[in-house]
């Protein structure tokens, strides 16, 4: 059936077109290097690429209804649009706040995953992200929830001819922005205390700390989408003022690229051997030979962190054999109120005591990371 012509006017339709087309290249092919990360070597997929795309098949959801709201309207003056097309129209905005919401928390869930994948070995980072994968899910749910029954008859949210009561659309818009930015910056800062504590160059530990720095552009893009959502909420014109739908097109695909691209590394050392290496002889190189109270190492009482890797390649992606990083971490307590804590490279380097402390009580305790 053919949609009926609207009235001529200026069109700002491309505000959507344009994110759409690109991350429709994108955001499919970062996802598909990812799971070329993981297979290439014969790995399987975890939980958190599945996830993952999960996240993609919503965005591109949410691109697709987008577009057809385009072609009833979205993007020229509401009072250009025929009134059957202006609920076409408005009918799929509504469904896309639906699915964006499904995306853009699928994709923390799957960041979550892949910590708990990468590091959940360190019982403070799983319980800590299992934690927030059950919250972020429940959050995830409850939105959608109150999206989809955001009026009262449901058909109002996108026909306001009909008779009935809606939500406060700028308070949920806003309240769903803070959760988003705030989830977002303690996902992007929980593995930072790791990578921090490596043993590394510093030009290698400052590159590892960009790749799981990246979802610092989704904390950007949000911010830009948060200073938007009041003209979206209020605007009497509100399917040509688009500038908030315009971010959050490209806050959800952005949120898709940053959680795929810690898991191309094996990509990245091939761009950029210096910066991403791809054997663990310079963690050995660095990571000296020190025990006990960590004199030696010139760490003194801040510990130090570093890894002997059996993966050749050091490389993220899944393997048909476990491979194993083991590290050990001792814990020498001093007194009462403090603690020092080392993590050596293996097994075989792990010194005898050379003297204890007051307490004099050292535990060293085995962290193994394996590669599925």
């Amino acid at each position: 059936m053919a949609i009926a012509p609207n009235l001529p006017g200026p069109s700002n339709a491309y505000m959507i077109y344009v994110p759409v087309i690109v991350f429709a290249v994108v955001s499919p092919l970062l996802c598909g290097l990812r799971l070329w990360s993981r297979f290439r070597k014969g790995g399987r997929l975890g939980a958190d690429d599945y996830v993952i795309l999960a996240a993609l098949a919503f965005s591109l959801a949410s691109s697709g209804v987008m577009i057809a709201s385009c072609q009833y309207g979205f993007g020229q003056h509401i009072a250009n649009l025929r009134p059957e097309n202006k609920i076409e129209t408005l009918m799929y905005f509504y469904m896309c706040q639906i699915t964006y919401k499904t995306s853009i928390n699928l994709t923390k869930c799957s960041i979550l995953l892949l910590y708990i994948r990468l590091f959940g070995n360190v019982r403070w980072i799983k319980w800590v992200c299992w934690f927030l994968v059950v919250s972020v899910g429940m959050y995830c749910v409850a939105s959608v929830v109150a999206t989809i029954f955001q009026c009262d008859p449901v058909p109002r949210a996108f026909n306001k001819a009909i008779a009935g009561v809606c939500i406060n659309n700028a308070t949920f818009w806003y309240a769903n922005a803070g959760f988003n930015i705030a989830t977002d910056v303690i996902i992007l800062l929980i593995p930072m205390p790791l990578v921090w504590q490596l043993q590394i160059p510093r030009i290698q530990k400052a590159a590892l700390m960009v790749v799981f720095a990246l979802g610092g552009f989704v904390v950007i893009t949000s911010c830009l989408r948060m200073t938007t959502i009041n003209i979206a909420a209020t605007s009497p014109d509100s399917t040509f003022d688009i500038s908030s739908t315009m971010w959050t097109m490209i806050e959800m695909n952005v949120a898709i690229v940053c959680a795929c691209l810690p898991m191309v590394r094996p990509l990245l050392v091939k761009l950029f051997p210096s910066l991403m290496p791809k054997s663990s002889s310079n963690a050995r190189k660095y990571g000296g030979a020190s025990g006990g109270t960590g004199g030696a190492s010139g760490f003194g009482s801040k510990g130090y962190m570093s890894s002997h890797s059996q993966d050749r390649e050091g490389e993220w992606a899944g393997r048909p054999e476990a491979k194993e990083n083991v590290i050990h971490l001792s814990s020498i307590r001093k007194g009462d109120q403090s603690s020092e804590e080392y993590i050596l490279h293996d097994a075989k380097s792990i010194p005898e005591p050379q003297e204890k402390g007051p307490r004099g009580i050292q535990k060293t305790m085995q962290y193994t990371v394996a590669y599925e």
